[in-house]
């Protein structure tokens, strides 16, 4: 049995989903789906249309085609085009959305729809996916990633290269967070070693923001059917109600049309009750300086945040890339995804493009606390540490409320101490001479009584 649909798109119908139904037989096997849409470039435009596809079954969601090829789409019980889980075709009502993130003006966008639905008996084999293995290590330091993509969403590698790749930059962890889509977390669990951690996770993608599901082997999905999205607070507690970490993904990142909903948007939620904030996104840019000041923002309105980064990697850097990307460096408990996801709920970690840079304070009782904790007082003494920083200038910081509160030189090492008074929270930071960071720590919460 075939489907066809047919339609037009014009800038009105930017951070649309525009629904298509259509009623799969009992007994079919597969179904395959092309997208022709035209023009795909605008002339004259700078940026190219967007237009992705989001599929839901009977039963709920199914997948995302984040970036729609001539070869076209497909689904089956044994294997699916990245993106979508493959499994039995349920008999009934499906729906597939074509989700216009950018329309360029001019000249109207036309696409048309066709999907084939087979009875033919599958041969292909699923794939069998089973849990990598890690040896046990103890309490200590691990660094890694927590922000990459896969040709499962719009990267240009698969699994075991972004894997690789990992691997070789010598991290201990890594977390696969493609675009509203689980269809990769499978195969990426299943190559964990005594050399890397490999996490669960997601990248929810709204029209009006992104945001991480960190720990996340389930789907979360903010279209809840044809009438109606989630708001981005009921997003959130779905997602920390099932035990993963939701974190405000790149706040300050250039939006639309640059960036189709990059920029953070939600007005229900600054931050509303995200629990944690992405500060350093990709290579350091000025999004990320503006990122910095929102968060520090937020802290000073009472807001509890753990600060996080990640690389948002889409495939392999050319090797002339410049930059500084930095790392997530956390304290776990032990050397496992469940220790190191509550390292990073805790804030206990600081985030590094390869110096240390440790905040602890010690309250005049004796009482102490690391990076991300509460410290029951109001006057204490507050000890920065720091090891490995290139001697070209570089200062440490102690911020205090979101302002300077001393700058230092930093040599490659060092240790200074000040005493607080009266204040909420303090956070660490090194840069360069330039004023990029080296490493920012999370911060410390001071509270009387």
């Amino acid at each position: 049995m075939n489907f066809n649909f047919e339609g037009t798109l014009t800038p009105a119908d930017n951070r649309r989903a525009i629904p298509h139904t259509f009623d799969v037989p009992a007994g079919t096997t597969q179904i395959r789906m092309t997208l022709d849409f035209a023009p795909r470039h605008t002339e004259g435009q700078p940026y190219p249309q967007q237009i992705s596809v989001y599929f839901m079954d009977p039963n709920g969601p199914r997948g995302e085609w984040s970036v729609p090829k001539a070869e076209g789409w497909f689904v089956n019980e044994a294997q699916a085009t990245p993106g979508t889980m493959p499994g039995p075709i349920p008999a009934g009502q499906w729906v597939v959305f074509i989700l216009s993130h950018r329309i360029q003006p001019d000249i109207p966008v036309r696409y048309t729809v066709h999907l084939e639905c087979s009875d033919e008996p599958i041969t292909e084999l699923a794939s069998d996916w089973k849990p990598g293995s890690t040896a046990p290590r103890g309490a200590g330091w691990y660094r890694g990633d927590l922000h990459g993509h896969t040709i499962h969403s719009d990267g240009s590698w698969d699994i075991p290269e972004f894997v690789e790749y990992m691997k070789s930059n010598n991290l201990d962890f890594v977390t696969l967070s493609d675009h509203n889509t689980i269809s990769g977390l499978a195969q990426h669990r299943s190559l964990s070693t005594d050399k890397l951690v490999t996490i669960g996770g997601v990248e929810l993608s709204t029209f009006c923001g992104h945001a991480l599901a960190l720990g996340a082997h389930q789907w979360f999905d903010w279209r809840l059917d044809i009438n109606g999205w989630l708001t981005a607070p009921q997003l959130a507690k779905q997602v920390l109600d099932a035990g993963a970490f939701f974190v405000i993904a790149h706040p300050m990142a250039p939006g639309d049309p640059e960036c189709c909903g990059c920029h953070w948007e939600h007005e229900d939620m600054m931050p509303g009750n995200a629990p944690a904030v992405e500060i350093w996104n990709g290579w350091w840019a000025d999004y990320n300086e503006q990122g910095l000041a929102l968060y520090y923002y937020w802290l000073n309105r009472g807001h509890h945040l753990v600060a996080t980064s990640g690389t948002d990697i889409h495939g392999r850097p050319p090797v002339d890339a410049t930059g500084r990307a930095a790392a997530n460096v956390v304290y776990a408990e032990e050397f496992s995804e469940a220790a190191i996801l509550q390292a990073v709920r805790q804030g206990h970690s600081y985030i590094s493009a390869g110096p240390e840079l440790l905040l602890q304070a010690r309250s005049q009782a004796g009482d102490e606390a690391m990076m991300g904790d509460r410290l029951p007082a109001s006057t204490a003494t507050i000890t920065a540490r720091w090891n490995g920083v290139p001697d070209d200038g570089s200062v440490v910081r102690l911020i205090v409320e979101g302002r300077v509160f001393e700058e230092l030189p930093a040599q490659q090492s060092g240790e200074n101490s000040w005493t607080l008074d009266g204040v909420k929270w303090c956070t660490a930071e090194l840069r360069d001479a330039s004023g990029i960071p080296w490493a920012i720590t999370n911060p410390i919460f001071l509270e009387a009584g």
